[in-house]
């Protein structure tokens, strides 16, 4: 734990803070963007979740862990400000709600990258159709790329748990896309 022992030059631990930043933002983006679904908050998870690691970095027992810890730390906050986010609720002067209405941006896309679009979409939404653990983990694996021994070391479970949870996650979606009947899953993974 040397680079962050009081001792330590201040200028040492900022260079280290960076390179923590460097190689570690896209990943914690994309964890933020997938739960979120929104580039700006998604933006803001990452500048927050990396002031999380430099206020709690001195209690990381394990550096050879620290991507995984990173990517905890960025799930949590992007489902933190997921939750706070859906309990906002816009309302007018007369106190009636207002909805949210999305502008069209959608317009000038070719039809194939707009039908992408919104399986990604559509896939996001049945994802948070899941139960917590089977949405972590299968967030933890696909989109953040740990392994099945990172995820287990970071929801604190048994690697055959893991395992399970990510089989079950799977057949779950699956299950929810093809009672769905909007998707073939056959046209879709083609």
């Amino acid at each position: 734990m040397g680079i962050f022992h009081k001792k330590e030059k201040k200028d040492d631990s900022s260079l280290y803070l960076k390179i923590l930043f460097d190689t570690y933002k896209d990943k914690v983006y994309r964890i933020a963007y997938y739960i979120l679904k929104n580039e700006q908050d998604a933006k803001d998870v990452v500048q927050d979740t990396f002031i999380t690691v430099y206020d709690r970095i001195h209690q990381l027992k394990n550096f050879d862990k620290i991507e995984s810890w990173i990517c905890v730390i960025a799930s949590n906050t992007a489902k933190g400000k997921y939750n706070k986010k859906k309990k906002e609720t816009l309302i007018d002067d007369d106190n009636k709600i207002i909805p949210f209405i999305k502008n069209n941006e959608d317009m000038n896309i070719p039809e194939e990258l707009l039908m992408e679009k919104e399986f990604r979409s559509y896939l996001w939404e049945q994802i948070n159709f899941l139960k917590n653990q089977y949405r972590e983990t299968l967030i933890l694996y696909y989109y953040g790329g740990l392994s099945y021994e990172e995820i287990s070391e970071v929801t604190n479970t048994s690697l055959g748990t893991v395992k399970s949870r990510l089989y079950r996650a799977k057949e779950n979606l699956k299950e929810r896309i093809l009672c769905n009947k909007k998707y073939d899953l056959n046209e879709v993974i083609s």
